[in-house]
């Protein structure tokens, strides 16, 4: 198993940072919460929201993390906003990531960089059917008791 407790271990994580657009100038708050569940049938299920700042609408993910191994795992995305999309992961020491290719309408990356005071800055990038680039930067932590 991955010596990461994010996302490989139960717990609830939260976070922040900005979401830029290629087509726009605009940059968008926003702040996050994981909840991360116990493995269940060599998965782990993950729940994410995320709140944009001023949006009106959250947005809630149901992530499935499979077939994990010390160095890769599968993961299955589940959002109202893109439908089902299916990738590969890779783990090392420092770093989870993720990509999703070959979807109809969305391709995209995550890479977590786990730093020295067991926090992850993360940066990931999706760019939809339309050709317009999401660009998400951000750090999450674990949530403490109190």
């Amino acid at each position: 198993m991955s010596v990461h407790e994010f996302i490989f271990k139960p717990g609830v994580w939260v976070g922040e940072g900005r979401v830029t657009f290629n087509a726009s100038p605009e940059i968008i708050r926003f702040y996050t919460k994981w909840n991360i569940e116990k493995e269940k049938r060599n998965a782990i299920t993950c729940q994410q929201h995320v709140e944009l700042e001023g949006g009106e609408s959250n947005v809630f993910n149901k992530m499935t993390f499979s077939e994990i191994t010390p160095d890769a795992f599968l993961i299955e995305l589940k959002s109202e906003l893109l439908g089902t999309i299916k990738g590969k992961g890779v783990i090392d020491k420092k770093t989870i990531a993720w990509e999703f290719r070959d979807s109809s309408d969305v391709e995209g990356f995550e890479v977590y960089e786990l730093q020295d005071n067991g926090d992850f800055m993360f940066h990931a990038e999706y760019t939809s059917g339309d050709h317009i680039r999401t660009i998400i930067d951000g750090r999450i932590w674990k949530k403490t008791l109190g």
